[in-house]
């Protein structure tokens, strides 16, 4: 405490200097404390410039971020895990999760589908929900790649809504050929084809031919432990 109040009276010192020195009429360059006074006030306007664009560069990159994952809650540890009385297809966990106001869990990985249909892949494991999320058909997907950074991490959990509509701009999860899943932006419709669009721009947009199955659903929810935790203020005295 005694090191941050130090630097403020110091700041304030400079800031009043500054204040007189813009105040009165130029003084001769000779005059020694004048001139540090002057390069102390010019340092610390500089400084001041320089921290308040920091400050907006990074809120235009936080608004930004939040554009492209609009509409995706975010939730910044693991979920809590459930264990199902009886393991069992993906499928028919879907309604039995939803009575425990949970959701299925596949382990299958949405970048990278192992030519199997999702819902018939094996699930042992589902994933609390929170308390005030609107209770529905939901199934919870462990992302791979880092395709969709900084929205999403490879190994970051996502929850799709299964009933709810995809629009464009929604960040949902697509089939694409052979059952491969992925997660993506949708972009701009085309005559024949959807825009599958990556937040990481070293990916290429991809092409979905709109049918039956292709769009799983938008993803409302996502859980991260990849961040750190923010540290710990112990309490005073």
């Amino acid at each position: 405490m005694t090191d941050r109040h130090d630097e403020w009276e110091r700041d304030a010192v400079v800031w009043l200097t500054g204040r007189r020195i813009e105040a009165e009429p130029a003084q001769p360059a000779a005059d020694p404390w004048l001139a540090r006074a002057r390069a102390g006030f010019d340092a610390w306007r500089a400084a001041a410039n320089l921290e308040a664009g920091a400050g907006r560069f990074a809120e235009r990159v936080r608004r930004r971020v939040a554009a492209e994952g609009r509409g995706v809650r975010r939730i910044d540890r693991a979920p809590e895990l459930v264990r199902p009385a009886v393991p069992g297809p993906l499928a028919p966990m879907i309604p039995a999760a939803r009575a425990a106001h949970a959701a299925p869990l596949a382990e299958l990985g949405v970048a990278a589908g192992s030519g199997r249909e999702l819902f018939d892949e094996p699930c042992d494991l589902w994933v609390a929900l929170p308390a005030d999320l609107v209770p529905g058909r939901y199934v919870a997907l462990r992302v791979v790649g880092d395709s969709m950074v900084p929205l999403l991490h490879s190994g970051d959990i996502v929850l799709v809504d299964l009933d709810a509509a995809v629009h464009a701009g929604a960040v949902a999860v697509a089939r694409r050929r052979e059952h491969v899943y992925v997660v993506k932006r949708v972009g701009r419709r085309g005559d024949r084809a959807l825009s599958l669009v990556s937040l990481n721009e070293t990916y290429p947009p991809l092409e979905l031919v709109p049918g039956a199955g292709a769009l799983l659903g938008p993803v409302v929810l996502r859980w991260c432990s990849h961040r750190p935790a923010k540290p710990r203020v112990a309490p005073g005295p």
